[in-house]
């Protein structure tokens, strides 16, 4: 509020006018009454407007919309999978169609070619043949052969397991049994002793035969054979039994002695490709691929040896048997006015 002794100065037109600037109160008591105080200036205080209250509105939250339906989503892979067995449905009856038709087309030409008058030419009547002449009636197959294999031989030494064990007594797994520098098969091929010094002959391991065949000539001629095997007359052949289901069956037959063994053989066998060899006593012999028969040229006579394997499939004797032949020897040629039969 105003002093209102302040001065007050009016315009011109009437109106008291209220100075500009700070107010100015002057002192109108006496200065006795004053105390010291002085007179001092002041602002006019400053109305503080407050600025008008907005009122506001509250805000009432809108409703909440539905949710939206989800949209299933869209199977590519199935359609592609429908799109592609279209096409390849499609390729196929295509093709089928094509070749359907095809067919078809050849059925037609085929039966209109079919319908077309084909002269038919008669075939001249062959002349009759004349019936060939009967050849010759093959040989007989026995039935229960078998093929062979020679028998084991574990130290190399050209004798078989079998055959050091059961014969000779030497040591199937040591090549050479008595240790003077000949292997022991190598031995018994030139007749001596494998387990000791001296011939099998001389050792008793082996047993002189002696026999004689002829007609107008007798020959006397002996061999050995291993003493440990059986042996037995069946006729005019003697059978060794080796006692291990195998043995051998040795026999002779008269021949001319200007026919050679070559002819003899091929006039009196039905053995092929035969094998030529000489024993250790200068006699030519002839024998068979598998060396289980062989023929001896005695001269007047021929020495039939036969290798029988019985039920083996296995041949332990074979070394043995080159032993019989290499002892194979002529002892006498003499005249002789008739022989009615072969003795062994």
């Amino acid at each position: 509020m105003a002093d209102p002794q302040a001065p007050q100065f009016q315009q011109p037109g009437g109106q008291p006018q209220k100075p500009s600037g700070p107010e100015v109160r002057i002192f109108t008591m006496p200065e006795r009454y004053r105390h010291g105080a002085e007179g001092k200036q002041h602002e006019p205080e400053k109305k503080v407007v407050q600025a008008p209250i907005e009122l506001k509105t509250p805000t009432v939250p809108a409703p909440a919309l539905p949710p939206k339906p989800a949209v299933p989503k869209k199977k590519r892979s199935s359609t592609k999978i429908i799109l592609i067995a279209g096409v390849v449905v499609l390729l196929v009856l295509g093709v089928g169609g094509y070749f359907l038709v095809k067919s078809v087309g050849n059925k037609v030409e085929e039966v209109v070619q079919v319908d077309e008058v084909v002269e038919v030419v008669p075939e001249p009547e062959p002349e009759p043949q004349p019936e060939p002449e009967p050849g010759p009636e093959p040989e007989a197959v026995d039935p229960f052969a078998i093929e062979v294999s020679p028998g084991t031989d574990s130290d190399s030494d050209g004798l078989s397991d079998t055959e050091e064990k059961t014969v000779y007594g030497t040591n199937p797994r040591l090549p050479d049994s008595d240790a003077d520098g000949f292997l022991d098969g190598n031995e018994v091929f030139h007749r001596y002793n494998p387990a000791s010094t001296g011939t099998l002959l001389e050792a008793g391991v082996v047993v002189l035969e002696t026999a004689t065949v002829g007609t107008s000539e007798s020959i006397d001629y002996t061999f050995t054979y291993p003493g440990v095997w059986d042996a037995s007359a069946d006729g005019d052949v003697l059978v060794l039994d080796a006692q291990t289901g195998e043995g051998f069956r040795i026999s002779s037959v008269t021949k001319n002695p200007e026919e050679t063994l070559e002819a003899w053989v091929k006039n009196m066998t039905t053995l092929e490709d035969p094998l030529v060899g000489t024993t250790k006593n200068g006699l030519v012999m002839l024998s068979s691929q598998n060396q289980l028969m062989t023929y001896v040229d005695l001269g007047f006579a021929v020495l039939v040896m036969e290798y029988d394997t019985g039920t083996k499939a296995r041949v332990n004797y074979l070394q043995t048997m080159q032993m019989m032949l290499n002892s194979v020897e002529v002892k006498e040629v003499a005249e002789m006015e008739k022989v009615d039969e072969v003795n062994l």
